[in-house]
């Protein structure tokens, strides 16, 4: 009877635990390559019988937001250092329930390995504020691991240096380069088809010409 019951107590534990690591506030994916854009999605489930109103990230220095996606019902803020680099981000406007959970989703990339920390603040009801923060347990931070990128994609930047793996859906800018401007003569293998073409149409001509003066004369 006693086996039995421990045995309860401890499912019970662990059941427990479980539902307390599913309430984390976690973003994913976890492990990235340095200097590579990537789409991070940050869950957040409800853990409380008040709705969840609001999540504010906070971003460290060597890591650079790029772009935020749209999450239907929500209004997204940035924050922003001196230097214009987003520092953090709010998600206002909707509601989480008890038995539901929300996924925002935002573009980044970490210049350096390491591992990255990205403070999460959750806003139950009007005013209920839990911080994941930690580096462990109780209530930790999400963490992405960076790891170290050998084959970066270099694109060259205005200033002459290059900037690795930039963001994807912004111009790069080359196809200006690689257009023909239309100063420019044509290229030779055109020239030489337009030249014979035209040698071709003045035989045409010549041949016709020949053949109705030799026509006007029997006649004659």
């Amino acid at each position: 009877m006693r086996i039995a019951l421990r045995a309860v107590l401890v499912a019970t534990v662990v059941v427990a635990g479980l539902a307390r690591l599913d309430a984390h506030v976690t973003v994913q994916p976890r492990e990235v390559a340095a200097m590579s854009s990537q789409e991070f999605l940050v869950r957040v489930p409800t853990e409380k019988d008040q709705p969840t109103t609001s999540v504010r990230m906070v971003f460290p220095e060597g890591f650079e937001v790029l772009r935020v996606r749209p999450t239907s019902g929500w209004k997204n803020e940035f924050e922003r250092d001196a230097a214009g680099r987003i520092t953090g981000i709010t998600w206002s406007g909707g509601r989480v329930g008890r038995a539901e959970y929300e996924v925002f989703s935002f573009m980044a990339r970490a210049k350096a390995p390491g591992t990255v920390k990205l403070d999460a603040y959750q806003t139950y009801g009007e005013n209920d504020v839990v911080g994941w923060v930690n580096p462990a347990e109780p209530r930790p931070a999400p963490q992405v691991t960076v790891v170290a990128a050998p084959n970066v994609t270099n694109i060259t930047n205005g200033a002459g240096g290059t900037t690795a793996s930039a963001d994807p859906f912004a111009s790069s800018g080359s196809s200006a380069a690689t257009r023909t401007p239309a100063s420019e003569p044509p290229p030779a293998g055109n020239r030489t088809t337009f030249l014979v073409s035209v040698a071709s149409f003045m035989i045409s001509l010549a041949a016709l010409f020949t053949s109705w003066r030799a026509s006007s004369r029997s006649r004659s």
